[in-house]
């Protein structure tokens, strides 16, 4: 009898090899971004400013200021007014004039409102209608309190408002207001009122 041959395995078909494997993404760091804050810049710089009162150069009256940061609240104003020009041969204001005054700054030196507190010296040779008046021996003299205000108008520029009221002693010499004129008397007068106003035109450093 012939033996019954068992057919061979079927053989099973394996997937066709990747010759080219697929390429691995690599992998991302995932960091997370700071937030990068603007650097606040801080104007540390020194206020220091130079100025002329307008209204006074107007008048004829030559002036220049220099005012001064000590703290961040104050500073020192220390103004010089001069004058050597006669308006006409019977009006004429000669002089000169100081008025050192401290002042605290409500927001920062240099800007916004602030309240002084100044002194002042001058002499003076003023000629009126008839009479000529010259300070005696000793300058005219006293103190009083302000308050101003200053607005920026630019990096450097600004301009600045003031008023101040006080006491000014002084003696003066009245004269006969013509060519060497006569001596007529000596007198003391106590001041109470305005002593010091402003409109200033200022440049900062």
């Amino acid at each position: 009898m012939s033996k019954n041959k068992r057919p061979p395995p079927k053989r099973r078909r394996q997937p066709p090899k990747n010759r080219h494997p697929p390429k691995l993404k690599p992998l991302q760091k995932t960091t997370k971004k700071r937030k990068v804050q603007p650097v606040k810049k801080v104007n540390n710089s020194r206020y220091i400013a130079l100025k002329t009162n307008v209204p006074f150069d107007a008048l004829a009256v030559q002036n220049l200021a220099l005012e001064v940061q000590l703290h961040k609240h104050i500073t020192i104003d220390f103004p010089i007014m001069w004058s050597i020009s006669d308006i006409e041969r019977e009006h004429a204001i000669r002089g000169i004039a100081l008025q050192p005054e401290g002042r605290w700054w409500l927001k920062k030196a240099g800007t916004g409102h602030f309240f002084g507190l100044h002194t002042h010296l001058a002499w003076f040779n003023a000629k009126w209608e008839d009479n000529r008046y010259q300070t005696a021996k000793r300058p005219l003299a006293g103190a009083g309190i302000s308050y101003g205000y200053k607005a920026d108008l630019s990096a450097h520029w600004g301009v600045e408002f003031n008023i101040g009221a006080g006491y000014a002693n002084m003696k003066y010499d009245t004269f006969y207001n013509i060519e060497n004129g006569a001596w007529l008397n000596t007198r003391i007068r106590h001041y109470w009122g305005i002593t010091r106003a402003g409109l200033s035109l200022v440049y900062r450093f």
